[in-house]
């Protein structure tokens, strides 16, 4: 499936791609500095930082993501969905990832300085 030309222009070095699900979720792999997104399916791409997973799910019309923290007391994530035909820009949910993961190493310093507070 070819991409729209308004997503095109969005992507970085990206001159024909096969999937604009896979172009996607790749994009925003780059922009959080990350490899390129694995293959785990069908329609199904993945990716992980130090502090979060992401599970990448192609859906008619759009793209899902859920950013999830696998290290904590309890596991804990976000739901991200993009629709195509509202132009997303992969520059906004790599924001919004980089978000999610700054809030849970807050947490987790919050959590640790109570933790030894406690004990002293």
């Amino acid at each position: 499936m070819p991409l729209p030309s308004w997503l095109q222009s969005h992507l970085h070095g990206v001159e024909s791609p096969r999937w604009t699900f896979e172009s996607f979720a790749d994009e925003v792999a780059r922009l959080l500095g990350l490899s390129p997104t694995m293959h785990t399916g069908e329609f199904k791409r993945s990716s992980e930082t130090d502090h979060v997973w992401l599970l990448w799910n192609s859906e008619q019309g759009g793209a899902s993501v859920l950013v999830e923290r696998p290290y904590g007391e309890l596991r804990e994530g976000v739901l991200i969905k993009v629709w195509w035909h509202h132009s997303p820009d992969p520059a906004d949910v790599a924001a919004m990832v980089r978000a999610y993961e700054r809030r849970g190493r807050v947490q987790s310093l919050r959590s640790l300085l109570a933790r030894v507070l406690r004990r002293g």
